[in-house]
């Protein structure tokens, strides 16, 4: 039963996540999701994914707190240090594998996004994310982590294409 739960509470956040109209609303999501996703992770013994999922969640509320993007030096040496200790658990875990390595590829994607880019940007470095999370779930058959990404991706899809006709209808 507690399998199901935790397969079931991220796939909650990626159903909110089709009302997630403004980068605000996003952001919390993409928190909850931190946590659910977390969860679930720990519980399948994915330690690297549980480990990036948290530092992703440590991000994505300094985001939220700060409200205000970094420069690009600064989000480039804080992607290098959070990959650097993400790949270092890893190889101490001796989960070295191409597929073990794959959340630290979604993890890139989701804190460029949230660290350097506005809405626009976020979403699609959120869909890149999304599609390799969604790709890591089917082949670690993580099927709750699967689902909520796939939901997650097709969301952001729908909103970044919303954002890109807004953007050529304006007068600007």
């Amino acid at each position: 039963m507690l399998e199901l739960l935790l397969h079931g509470f991220p796939i909650v956040f990626a159903l909110a996540s089709f009302w997630s109209n403004t980068e605000r609303k996003v952001l919390l999501l993409n928190l909850g999701l931190c946590v659910a996703v977390g969860l679930l992770l720990a519980f399948e013994q994915a330690w690297s994914g549980a480990i990036v999922i948290t530092i992703a969640g440590l991000s994505t509320s300094y985001r939220l707190i700060k409200q205000k993007l970094l420069s690009p030096i600064a989000t480039y040496l804080t992607l290098i240090t959070m990959l650097c200790i993400v790949l270092s658990v890893n190889n101490l875990t001796g989960k070295a594998s191409f597929i073990e390595t794959m959340p630290a590829f979604t993890f890139m994607a989701y804190r460029f996004g949230e660290l350097y880019c506005k809405e626009a940007g976020l979403r699609i470095c959120m869909i890149l994310g999304s599609l390799n999370f969604t790709l890591y779930g089917v082949i670690t058959e993580t099927w709750g982590l699967a689902i909520t990404e796939a939901l997650f991706a097709v969301s952001n899809l729908w909103y970044y294409l919303r954002l890109r006709r807004a953007m050529l209808v304006s007068p600007v």
